[in-house]
């Protein structure tokens, strides 16, 4: 983080959330941009997912590396149908959807403000998710065929995310940080969308892609 972003930090705290948010947005939107623009519902479920996930990462990081906490300490977790590793936990759920200026409370925050009068049911998403835990609905949005994403969820935590990381690490202070700007890049990019896209379904498009994306290993996608 530069000298610069310190200086602007004095007078908003949020700047290093803000430049990060803006600019994944732009490297997805670059990223996805064809002949016939970018499809938004892919957007939506790539930024839902890297949130998610970005969620999980931040806990991770100063809890567990930076903190020294064993990571069944930090984390409840689960051994999935599949053999794999799933983690949930309140740590994991302040970011995701408790915390100020968590994923679902800037996403939400945005849709409302765009005219979603009936915000997605969270709790069921987080009901749904761990009753799929291991199995083959586990990771899929339940979304009209019609708005599909192109690539499923976890395709952007396991491809995405590296880059992902770079970018938030070079704006930001603090991990703690890291899911604020995917937020801010979540509520971009829906402002961006309106008339296009039913404020309503792309909130649940990134909540469906985020709250699974949070409790994966990434090691093992």
């Amino acid at each position: 983080m530069n000298e610069t972003i310190r200086e602007k930090r004095k007078s908003d705290p949020l700047i290093g959330p803000k430049l990060a948010g803006h600019a994944l947005a732009q490297i997805l939107i670059s990223r996805l941009k064809d002949e016939r623009g970018v499809h938004i519902e892919t957007l939506l479920c790539a930024l839902g997912s890297l949130a998610g996930y970005s969620c999980q990462a931040s806990v991770r990081e100063l809890l567990v590396k930076q903190g020294g906490e064993p990571e069944e300490k930090i984390f409840v977790i689960a051994n999935g149908k599949d053999g794999k590793k799933y983690f949930f936990g309140d740590a994991l759920n302040k970011p995701l959807a408790e915390d100020r200026y968590s994923v679902w409370s800037l996403a939400a925050g945005i849709a409302a403000n765009l005219g979603c009068g009936q915000p997605v049911k969270l709790e069921e998403i987080f009901k749904h998710v761990a009753a799929t835990v291991g199995g083959p609905e586990f990771g899929i949005p339940r979304i009209p065929e019609d708005h599909r994403p192109a690539d499923p969820p976890s395709n952007w935590v396991k491809h995405g995310w590296p880059k992902a990381l770079a970018t938030v690490q070079e704006y930001c202070e603090s991990p703690s940080e890291w899911p604020a700007a995917f937020g801010i890049a979540i509520q971009e990019s829906m402002t961006q969308a309106k008339g296009v896209i039913d404020p309503c379904l792309a909130l649940s498009i990134v909540m469906e892609c985020a709250i699974p994306m949070s409790k994966v290993d990434a090691a093992t996608l």
